[in-house]
């Protein structure tokens, strides 16, 4: 007797062949499955992308100059902050560079409420000479710097909504310009 030359996997009578209609209801079944999971997983991952846009916010490059204090100074200092926010942790982040200003660093702050153009009161000492986060210093604060901080959002003297509204700015003093030097709008937009 002869051999055939068909594999025996490869017979009608194989698993792989089988056409009975309950085989093709498993198989349609299982692929609705697959297909179902794989499309919930994308979405899932769609949600918490999302949810990032609504709970994180982050400004890069936020420029600092005379031209933005209140009252404008003719300084030619400029400087950059980066902020970052998180619903999270209700923590600003901030790191801020400079460079030109016409002596060192007298004192830096965080002041609100005020939108552009307009001046307000203290909500962060940064660098003071007492009671802010760090001291003046010629060495480490000069004409050029950088200073990265945060501020915790505590809903009494910062409110969330006004940070997110763009009502808190940052200024830079020196003794030249004793009321600010160069400002810069903490704006998300």
């Amino acid at each position: 007797m002869k051999k055939s030359s068909i594999p025996s996997w490869n017979t009608k009578t194989s698993y792989i062949y089988d056409k009975s209609p309950t085989m093709k209801w498993i198989k349609l079944t299982a692929f609705a499955a697959i297909l179902f999971s794989f499309l919930l997983s994308l979405s899932s991952c769609e949600k918490d992308a999302e949810k990032k846009k609504t709970t994180d916010f982050s400004k890069p490059g936020i420029v600092l100059s005379g031209a933005q204090e209140t009252p404008a100074t003719t300084s030619s200092a400029t400087g950059s902050m980066d902020v970052f926010y998180t619903r999270n942790t209700h923590t600003l982040t901030y790191t801020v560079t400079w460079t030109g200003l016409t002596g060192a660093v007298a004192a830096m702050h965080i002041h609100g409420l005020a939108p552009s153009g307009y001046a307000a009161g203290i909500v962060q000492n940064i660098i003071t000479s007492s009671g802010g986060i760090a001291t003046p210093s010629a060495t480490l604060y000069g004409v050029s710097g950088k200073f990265s901080g945060s501020l915790y959002v505590d809903e009494v003297l910062v409110k969330e909504q006004n940070l997110l509204n763009g009502l808190y700015y940052l200024n830079i003093h020196t003794a030249s310009n004793p009321n600010g030097e160069i400002r810069g709008q903490i704006v998300f937009q």
